[in-house]
């Protein structure tokens, strides 16, 4: 099928007048950025399920780290990050992501960056001076973008990041 293709465009180039250096390098680009774009698609949006009691029981996700609270979408954490991982609700179940230790580092010993197989997310916190809520807890404004294996944002709210022990 590819040679088909490449035939083709051949067949096709013969026949168009010849383009100097520099436009032959324009047309080039403009030709592989269509094909990219048409690569890409569109992504399918996530609705992350809030991580409940009976899920930190049932997957160990007690200590310290962060919980993301979407604005607007009830008192649930949609998020857990942790210096060893990071968990989100989709479809039932509670899924592991790794820490990227190569990004940017949070309060409580949480990162930037997790990754999973089908998605990776990132965690942002619109301010580095938290609200104290408590002897070992913290609010602060955050931003949780999710990201698919194409790069496609799936899911991006803002709302609360609260941290402690």
């Amino acid at each position: 099928m590819r040679r088909i293709a490449v035939v083709a465009l051949l067949m096709l180039a013969a026949c168009s007048k010849s383009l100097s250096p520099a436009e032959q390098a324009a047309q080039d680009a403009r030709d592989v950025a269509m094909v990219e774009k048409a690569n890409r698609g569109a992504g399918v949006p996530i609705a992350p399920q809030p991580i409940l009691l009976p899920d930190m029981q049932a997957n160990s996700l007690f200590g310290t780290g962060c919980a993301f609270v979407a604005k607007n979408a009830g008192v649930g954490a949609v998020m857990l990050a942790r210096a060893d991982g990071g968990y989100l609700k989709l479809d039932d179940a509670v899924v592991r992501f790794a820490a990227d230790t190569g990004s940017k580092a949070l309060p409580y010993g949480v990162y930037a960056r997790y990754a999973g197989k089908r998605y990776a997310f990132e965690l942002s916190l619109a301010s580095e001076k938290p609200r104290r809520t408590g002897m070992e807890s913290s609010d602060y404004d955050g931003r949780l973008r999710v990201q698919d294996a194409k790069g496609h944002i799936v899911y991006d709210q803002f709302g609360t990041v609260q941290c402690g022990n």
